[in-house]
């Protein structure tokens, strides 16, 4: 009897070692972005974008630019710039949703030409340069499945704060570690 006991005693101990021990299996999908929370933060900025492309909502994706920046945008190039973003983000899958990943503070500490930056969004929006707050490099994971494969891909937007509100300014390159 006590061997007995010893051993179911054996037994649940590895039992809830092994159940303790949670396999890190990376990411998962967040809730969907609100319209309340895309200019919250950098995280719901980028987040809100990739989701406004992949689930066909305009009304989201204009919201991550400042207002009567994509306008601008539009007017001087002729093109509606949400439908040229909206074709190449076009895949042969579903878009099960998206996780903020990791942030970079654009910053000098982080080896980024932070005064540069400041002037780009300058240039490029029209905002005083003293009126940009925290600028970061956002990784958003896209999670996708196409006949019971699943898959992701992580995509890096440059985003800005001004007056408290977040928007998105551009795409970049990996090369930035999370």
């Amino acid at each position: 009897m006590r061997k007995t006991l010893s051993a179911i005693a054996l037994i649940l101990v590895f039992v809830f070692a092994f159940t303790a021990c949670s396999k890190d299996e990376g990411p998962q999908i967040e809730p969907q972005v609100t319209m309340e929370q895309v200019n919250t933060s950098g995280e719901y900025v980028a987040r809100a974008y990739m989701e406004s492309l992949f689930t066909d909502n305009r009304a989201m994706f204009d919201k991550c630019y400042p207002e009567g920046f994509l306008e601008q945008l539009g007017e001087s190039s002729g093109d509606d710039l949400y439908s040229q973003y909206r074709s190449v983000l076009q895949i042969d899958a579903v878009v099960n949703g998206t996780a903020s990943t990791g942030y970079r503070d654009y910053s000098i500490a982080n080896g980024f030409d932070e005064a540069g930056m400041r002037s780009a969004i300058c240039f490029v929006t029209g905002f005083e340069y003293s009126s940009i707050g925290r600028i970061q490099i956002q990784k958003v994971t896209v999670f996708f499945s196409k006949n019971a494969e699943k898959a992701t891909a992580d995509f890096y937007y440059v985003v800005y704060e001004i007056n408290g509100s977040w928007y998105m300014l551009e795409g970049c390159q990996k090369d930035v570690e999370f």
